[in-house]
């Protein structure tokens, strides 16, 4: 290990723990462009993960508000600091919502938390 198959204009493009036939040319494990392969990729799938862990948070926050919206869970059930952040949250987002400003909902999204 490792075998590396090259792209079109000879950057490493994968690496194989052993010679396949796109992949004959050995480098060693400590060779630069093995290693600027492996950072970039752990780069991309940590930046991913990140992407995936946001966009999962807007999921808990949907959920968790059609929850008590529909009184299936009421927001005293949380822990107190889970209570806090669930408002905080609540507020900034209403804050950076030019709608809900001009619709005045901030004030009543935090009494329907309540």
């Amino acid at each position: 290990m490792p075998f590396v198959k090259r792209d079109q204009e000879g950057r490493v493009a994968a690496i194989f723990r052993e010679k396949a036939s796109e992949a004959e040319e050995y480098l060693p494990p400590d060779h630069a462009e093995v290693v600027d392969f492996l950072r970039e990729t752990t780069d991309a799938d940590k930046s991913s993960m990140l992407q995936s862990d946001l966009e999962m948070i807007r999921v808990y926050e949907d959920l968790t508000d059609i929850l008590i919206g529909k009184n299936i869970v009421m927001l005293t059930d949380f822990p107190p600091a889970a209570q806090e952040k669930l408002i905080r949250r609540k507020r900034l987002r209403s804050s950076l919502s030019p709608i809900t400003e001009l619709l005045g909902g901030s004030d009543q999204e935090e009494e329907d938390l309540l």
